[in-house]
């Protein structure tokens, strides 16, 4: 007797949005609200490599492959952090004092991440085919994004514990928010529009700016380098003639930026659990 053996069809597979799929099936991507802590630490977590580069071009509340909403948003915040980088520098250039200080290295990074976002999603407007999986451009604009967000964290915390208390008057100056309120307030709020993923093991990436940091005010305060107002430090706390409180400084924002790797990452599944949410929800009222 012949014994016929029919295939069976694999039921199609349903990605979580961590991959690109803008679906409203939140059944689908509901663990990736739930992916156990433990499992970030895998080595494959610290690549940069991502199989679907739409991500890094697409807002995850967006519908279809172009909005020109995300492109003027886009655009929008690029020329908030221009306007503000530029009335930074004509205020406090003070002959170049203004690049010395860890508030202007993370204000500069704000503006390199913004302006660049801006032109990975033009580009995706106009040939949504230009970047292939794996591409160097969005690998350089996932890690510099991380980093500035992670580092805005860590210069608005320092700021307003640690040197603030100490010149009370600066609280209301416009520029003076700008590079300590807003630096933050406005990456952290781009985490829950964007839409592609974060890693933990990403926060390598801001560990290395604080240590180029770390670096680069010691052979400063070797060069008897001097701040804004001819004090022979950078920061009152990152004083190399107190070697014992610099280092400690070092340690505690390493520390800190550990943390705020943490937290972005917190953003990220947040914004998972939010997008699924209203996907289910939005699921409900089309079938009721």
């Amino acid at each position: 007797m012949l014994r016929v053996v029919l295939p069976v069809r694999a039921s199609p597979r349903k990605e979580s949005p961590e991959k690109g799929e803008f679906s409203n099936d939140a059944e689908g991507s509901e663990d990736s609200c739930c992916l156990p802590l433990r499992q970030e630490f895998q080595r494959s977590k610290f690549s940069l490599h991502h199989t679907d580069p739409g991500v890094f071009c697409r807002s995850q509340w967006q519908r279809g492959e172009r909005s020109v909403l995300w492109l003027l948003y886009r655009w929008l915040l690029a020329a908030f952090y221009s306007a503000g980088v530029i009335g930074s520098l004509l205020k406090v250039f003070n002959e170049g004092t203004w690049f010395i200080y860890l508030t202007h290295w993370g204000f500069s990074l704000c503006l390199f991440a913004s302006i660049y976002g801006a032109v990975v999603a033009s580009i995706y407007f106009s040939k949504p085919t230009y970047f292939a999986p794996g591409s160097v451009a969005l690998k350089i604009y996932w890690l510099s994004h991380f980093t500035t967000v992670a580092l805005s964290m860590l210069v608005t915390l320092i700021y307003w514990a640690a040197l603030y208390p100490s010149m009370p008057e600066m609280g209301a100056d416009l520029n003076n928010l700008w590079e300590h309120a807003f630096n933050s307030i406005f990456m952290i709020l781009d985490c829950f529009i964007l839409a592609f993923p974060t890693h933990i093991p990403h926060g390598i990436y801001p560990l290395a700016v604080i240590l180029t940091f770390g670096f680069f005010s010691l052979v400063y305060h070797w060069c008897n380098g001097h701040d804004f107002d001819g004090n022979p430090f950078i920061y009152p706390i990152l004083d190399w003639a107190r070697p014992g409180l610099a280092i400690g400084t070092l340690c505690g924002c390493l520390l800190l930026v550990c943390c705020f790797s943490v937290c972005v990452f917190g953003l990220y599944r947040l914004r998972l659990c939010i997008y699924n949410c209203c996907g289910r929800e939005q699921k409900r009222v089309q079938t009721a």
